[in-house]
């Protein structure tokens, strides 16, 4: 039982001596004198020591001190006693008499309130009774038999149950009258109520449907004329169209668009359409004329539908997958170039409340970003899978994108979180400066403050890129079962699998088709809608599943009360005889372990430390024979000494944790009392609180049974041992520890002299594993360094869950760092596996023993971490010399005498300029800038050829028809010229301002031209090391695994049939529970067992959880949903 005891400054209790008490006081003290233990009475005179039954009718029988009763007050006692003992001798129900209620009386004073009776009389114990045996010789129990039968009390009994029983009855009858009543009253209410309301009410009249959002409906009750909203919905941005299908519609004549002029990643402008030149299907071909100024209008030039966009906004709200332009809005204020400007891409979200109700946009070179409606336009045709008109890099993101919808993967990133990001070809540690829903600001410090808003979904970031390769991995393996990995990597960033807010609106969320008319049956669709042949994601689960998920947690906490004996310390040595009648564990099998010191006479206290600056408790232990402990280590070295039985582990100084708890539900409709059937040290309870349902049929074993094409070999001689003789205290001296240790060095690059236990708790992974000692070594079952190999100790519970099958919880507290339970089964090598998953269907009871692969994943990226100095200098040498800014910060990858045939680009083909992995492409001038300067150089005649040669047909004659146009205008100025020699000055005057303003305009056009020309530095979505990763994964080094045999794969442990406690625990996303490879009969790194251990205090209802680390997508056609109910979960399990 815990206490709270009060500790000055120099930790000393200082107790009173009871043999000094009273020396320096007088007779007439403090000491009040005795009063009536009637507190209505209180009197002082004429007292009266009060029998048991005196006490118990005023209710002072608690309070040792009431003794004292006045003539009075022991009258009104004695006639009540009197009248009792009268109804009992005369045979009427004690229990049809009016007995007065009693009285309770509750005691608010000091210790010198009232005296006690010891410091009066010298005798303060009162007399035993001893019954002595009557003449005749009957004993105690024949004079109670015979004093029972002659007082009637089994008839009193009989007849007051039965008296009892009509009481009832005759109170629920009242009670059933009473709650009628109140029914009726609050009926009649609320009908005076609606009547008073109904005074007021206005008259609801039918009107148009109005827009309110896509989730909701509108419908009308027969004769009623009310509208009601079917569904909650929330009010849009009133910017937002209203939802519609999506009308494209055939351009005009004369009619504004935007049109592309020279690549997919350059801006689009203005245009005008001047006549249709040929109509088909979704390949209509317009001649249009670009709109940059009267003078600069040029020459009529034929382009697709889909390089025109419409000029207005779209009159509905425009679905995803649908082919758009959108206004680019960069960061940088000063690059007004790029900015504001219309670039082509694809809608990629409709507007919800998550994403503020703007669009978010995938434009084809890479960028994404947030967009109003109204900076948006509708491309006029598209491809039937609009994918297929994006940019060849961004082509398959964006078709993986489109058929995932509106499920995606996506990195959970908070702000000042650091994730490595790929730019340029290299990864980069970045610095995370903001998140816009799907969005999310990277600062880059390598690169002089490099900022940049990438998808949350962009394998550029190295949690996606890694899960990517690993399934890549997976897919040129062969066909493999659903498997648990039984030790995640710790991450801070996460990836999880949602609809972020996108499955709101489905319906709305499909691609757009050209014309309503013009939709062909079965053709392929970029997202699909909802369909049976694929498990949509299940939403807010129904009230009875949510009173079941209620239900199933429902209970209640036992407090074990101990008697408290306060043994005073006394300076001694500690040995065996401090132990008193001894402390074997076994004599309390089935308790908590926590709870078994304090059976042995053992107390645990909450110490109130008092400082003078700050005030903290703490945890002392108690021993039995009085000396206090105030740490685990203190603990640890009086249990060697005293050669106590107790073992560390069921010491706790955690202030959180409440030994003395232990947890049980409310209900039981399924009860079985050892779901192990004595296999374990600790029976396993089984309830079942939702219905009357058992556990599937399980063969029990506590240790790993191998099949026969496992090579396990556990031959004692092959293991590293110790010859410790201290319990294995000393890290340094124990070989098994040290192996530990130096384990560490392979990933952490220093041996970690603290990895391992610390007395028995495991407060986080070891990545590398830890080697317990074994039977070789020469230490005891008290070694520090033994904890796995234990049998279960914890009292643990089997139950059923409403959504995630059967669960496991703990009945008491588990300390952080606790050993919880092994995960055993039977051993199957990988095809054995594959096989029997197949065909029994049992793999979702897999776990990997997949060591050797953690480590080798972990150890991925290690040489990245080392920076080439030599090769650091070149590469920022190298972006010096290309200006230092963002548009020039890549290597060229073509050289600068390549040309860009960009008006070839109508069948949507990557430019070739837009190869540049840096920023703005330098670009050459375009044919009209070219002729121009090869004009002023006089070699216009060698620079025409060279431009025929890159065109097409419809080129050459535009830049034919521009020659002639450039002849006129010299034909005419050398006129001017001569003309102007026979004018007067002020003729020549104005000719000069005429030229010169003629000058400016070429000068302005020039700057429009190459405006228009340039583009942003393509960023594209996923990383070159993922395109590559065909070659990535050949290159590979050879695995550990690989020198074991040609054919060795992943053992498995298979739990389905055959298994223990820890099959049952489920998975969470924010689990408590954390695993373990720990290496114990065998150190073949191969086999190694694995454990599960507290990653923080676990109270006492508690339902244990592990992260299964699933790779989702790695199972082709099989898709698992997540219902741990995290606040963090990721959505997906696969």
């Amino acid at each position: 039982m815990a206490e709270i005891i009060d500790i000055s400054d120099d930790d000393v209790v200082i107790e009173e001596d009871p043999k000094k008490k009273g020396t320096n006081t007088t007779a007439g003290s403090n000491k009040r004198a005795f009063r009536c233990l009637n507190s209505d009475c209180r009197a002082e005179e004429k007292l009266i020591k009060a029998e048991e039954y005196v006490r118990r009718y005023f209710g002072v029988l608690p309070y040792p001190k009431k003794k004292r009763v006045c003539e009075s007050c022991l009258s009104e006692a004695q006639q009540q006693q009197d009248s009792l003992v009268d109804c009992l001798t005369s045979g009427r129900l004690l229990l049809a008499e009016k007995i007065p209620p009693p009285k309770t009386t509750v005691v608010l004073t000091d210790s010198d309130s009232d005296p006690s009776d010891d410091e009066v009389e010298s005798s303060g114990l009162e007399s035993e009774y001893v019954f002595e045996e009557e003449e005749d010789g009957f004993s105690l129990e024949e004079t109670i038999l015979a004093l029972t039968k002659e007082l009637g009390l089994y008839r009193q009994v009989k007849e007051g149950a039965k008296h009892l029983e009509d009481e009832l009855l005759k109170i629920q009858e009242s009670f059933s009258n009473l709650e009628s009543e109140y029914s009726k009253t609050e009926t009649s209410l609320d009908n005076v109520r609606k009547d008073f309301y109904n005074t007021f009410r206005l008259e609801i009249m039918w009107q148009n449907a109005l827009d309110i959002g896509p989730s909701s409906t509108l419908t009308q009750q027969d004769g009623s004329g009310e509208v009601i909203a079917e569904s909650s919905v929330v009010v849009p941005n009133e910017n937002l169209p209203p939802v519609g299908p999506l009308q494209r519609w055939e351009l005009a004549p004369n009619e504004m668009v935007y049109a592309m002029k020279y690549s997919l990643f350059a801006r689009w402008v203005q245009a005008q359409i001047i006549e249709v030149e040929t109509r088909k299907p979704n390949n209509t071909a317009y001649r249009i004329r670009y709109n940059r100024n009267a003078k600069g209008a040029g020459l009529p030039r034929i382009i697709p539908g889909r390089q025109l966009a419409y000029y207005e906004p779209c009159a509905t709200r425009i679905p995803v997958g649908t082919r758009i332009i959108a206004k680019y809005k960069d960061d940088d204020p000063k690059n007004t170039t790029i900015s504001g400007s219309f670039y082509v891409g694809i809608v990629a979200e409709i507007p919800t409340v998550a994403n503020k109700y703007r669009y978010l946009i995938f434009f084809d070179d890479g960028y994404a970003q947030y967009v109003h409606h109204a900076d948006i336009r509708v491309v006029a045709e598209s491809s039937a899978c609009s994918w297929e008109d994006v940019s060849s890099d961004s082509r398959e993101f964006i078709k993986e994108y489109l058929q995932m919808y509106p499920e995606r993967p996506m990195v959970r990133l908070q702000k000042w979180n650091y994730v490595k990001t790929e730019w340029n070809g290299r990864w980069w540690r970045a610095q995370v400066k903001e998140v816009d829903g799907s969005l999310v600001k990277m600062f880059f410090p390598p690169l002089e403050g490099r900022c940049e808003w990438i998808y949350r979904g962009s394998t550029r970031l190295s949690p996606l890129f890694h899960k990517k390769m690993n399934i890549q991995a997976q897919a040129e393996q062969p066909v493999r079962a659903i498997r648990r990995r039984t030790a995640a990597l710790p991450s801070r960033a996460v990836v999880e699998y949602g609809t972020f807010g996108q499955d709101q609106d489905l319906d709305t969320a499909t691609p757009a088709v050209p014309t309503p008319s013009a939709e062909v049956p079965g053709q392929p669709r970029s997202v699909a809608r909802k369909s049976t042949s694929r498990p949509s994601r299940p939403g807010t689960p129904p009230k009875e599943v949510l009173l079941k998920v209620e239900q199933e947690s429902r209970g209640f906490t036992n407090q074990h009360s101990f008697q408290d004996k306060v043994v005073k310390f006394a300076t001694h040595l500690c040995t065996s005889q401090c132990l008193g009648a001894g402390d074997s564990m076994k004599k309390y099998k089935g308790l908590s372990p926590l709870l078994q010191p304090l059976l042995f006479g053992w107390r645990r206290q909450f110490v109130k430390i008092c400082r003078k600056t700050v005030n903290r408790y703490e945890i002392y232990y108690t021993a039995p024979c009085g000396r206090r402990l105030g740490s685990i280590e203190d603990v640890f070295k009086y249990l060697l000494m005293t050669e106590s039985n107790l073992e560390v582990d069921c010491f706790s100084f955690e202030l959180s944790v409440m030994v003395t708890h232990e947890w049980e539900p409310f209900k039981k409709i399924v009860d079985i009392e050892d779901f192990s059937k004595g296999e374990e040290n600790v029976p396993i309870s089984c309830v079942n609180s939702l219905e009357e349902v058992l556990p599937q049929e399980l063969r029990y074993c506590n240790v790993r049974i191998p099949t026969e094409d496992v090579p396990l070999d556990l031959d004692p001689d092959f293991l590293v041992c110790c010859d410790c003789t201290d319990e294995c205290r000393d890290k340094s001296k124990c070989e098994c520890w040290q192996q530990t240790i130096a384990n560490t060095k392979i990933l952490e690059r220093q041996e970690n002299q603290s990895a391992g236990y610390t007395y028995r708790r495991l407060f986080e992974q070891v990545q590398s594993g830890i080697y317990e000692c074994n039977t070789k070594c020469k230490c005891s079952n008290h070694c520090l360094n033994k904890v796995v190999q234990h049998p279960l100790r914890l009292k643990l519970q089997l139950f059923k869950t409403a959504r995630r099958g059967w669960g496991v919880r703990t009945l008491h507290d588990v300390p952080r760092g606790g050993f919880i339970c092994v995960y055993v089964g039977r051993m199957l090598n990988e095809a054995i596996a594959n096989e029997e998953g197949k065909i029994m269907g049992g793999d979702d009871y897999y776990a990997e023993l997949d060591y050797i692969e953690v480590m080798e994943r972990a150890k991925e990226g290690y040489e990245d971490e080392a920076v080439n100095i030599e090769e650091d200098t070149l590469y920022q040498a190298d972006l010096n010399d290309q200006g230092g800014s963002e548009s020039n910060d890549s290597d060229s990858l073509f050289s600068e005498n390549d040309t860009d045939n960009t008006k070839e680009d109508t069948d949507f083909s990557h430019p070739s300029c837009i190869r540049r992995s840096g920023g703005v492409a330098k670009r050459e001038k375009s044919a009209r800038l070219q002729e121009r300067a090869a004009k002023r150089s006089r070699s216009s005649s060698q620079q025409k050829k060279e431009d025929s040669s890159r065109s097409n047909s419809d080129d050459d004659l535009a830049k034919s028809k521009k020659s002639k146009n450039k002849g006129k205008k010299e034909d005419d100025s050398k006129k001017e010229d001569k003309e102007g020699d026979k004018e007067s000055s002020d003729k020549d005057d104005k000719e000069g301002k005429k030229e010169s303003k003629e000058k400016d305009e070429d000068e302005a056009e020039e700057e429009d031209e190459d405006a228009d020309e340039k583009q942003r530095q393509p960023q594209p979505f996923v990383p070159r090391q993922l395109m590559e990763a065909n070659t990535a994964l050949a290159k590979r080094p050879k695995s550990i695994r690989d020198y074991f045999g040609t054919d060795e794969a992943v053992y498995i442990m298979d739990a389905k049939h055959t298994g223990n406690i820890g099959r049952f625990l489920n998975h969470s996303c924010e689990p408590n529970v954390f695993v373990q490879n720990v290496f114990v009969d065998t150190h073949d790194l191969r086999f190694p067992w694995i454990a599960f251990f507290a990653i923080s205090n676990i109270k006492a209802g508690t339902e244990l959880t592990w992260d299964y680390s699933y790779d989702v997508g790695s199972v082709a056609g099989k898709i698992k949903y997540c219902y741990c109910g995290a606040r963090k979960c990721r959505g997906r399990l696969l």
